[in-house]
């Protein structure tokens, strides 16, 4: 009888431990989700500049595990495990948020066009702030000069924003009435 009492609790431990540790140093804390879609450059790399040429993101509304290090962060697709690592531009967690948010972006409750905008990864005249950045992102630079150290708020109450393409190529305006809030010009949009 010992001795099965013993290979039970023996049992017990090989299994129950490992469950235990298994989420060791993560915690809800960690998660967040893509604020907007987050373009990937070389196959893992997300930088705040944000080049709008690299056809690769992550969906607005990804379940992300974070890791913050300084002005870099590692993000986890909870999904899939694929790994990132994010070049915040600035150091410090109101950065990270424009980039991540705690609470997930829903673009179901959109009208259809804006949906597909979105997932295009494209601003188009008619749509907010708000559905312009999860299509797009941070721009690189709003009216008053790069946004590496600016917070998502601060984009938010400017009226122009400048996406780099690439490089060495033309830039992206996307020009916000001030009154509505609402796309009223695009500049260099791919199928405007």
């Amino acid at each position: 009888m010992i001795i099965i009492k013993k290979n039970i609790l023996l049992l017990s431990v090989i299994f129950i431990i490992p469950v235990l540790f298994a989420n060791l140093g993560y915690c809800e804390d960690d998660i967040y989700y893509a604020r907007c879609n987050l373009k990937v450059l070389k196959g893992s790399y997300i930088t705040w500049v944000n080049w709008q040429s690299t056809q690769t993101f992550i969906p607005a509304g990804t379940k992300l595990r974070v890791t913050k290090a300084g002005n870099k962060a590692t993000l986890v697709n909870v999904k899939t495990g694929s790994s990132y690592t994010l070049d915040i531009g600035a150091n410090g967690k109101v950065f990270l948020e424009k980039f991540v948010t705690k609470k997930p972006s829903d673009i179901k409750g959109f009208p259809p066009n804006i949906q597909t905008n979105i997932t295009n990864a494209v601003a188009k005249v008619g749509m907010t702030k708000e559905q312009a950045y999860i299509a797009m992102g941070p721009p690189v630079k709003i009216s008053r000069g790069k946004t590496n150290t600016m917070t998502y708020e601060d984009i938010m109450g400017a009226d122009l924003w400048i996406y780099a393409r690439r490089r060495f190529g033309k830039n992206i305006g996307v020009a916000f009435d001030p009154n509505s809030g609402r796309v009223n010009r695009t500049e260099g949009i791919w199928g405007k």
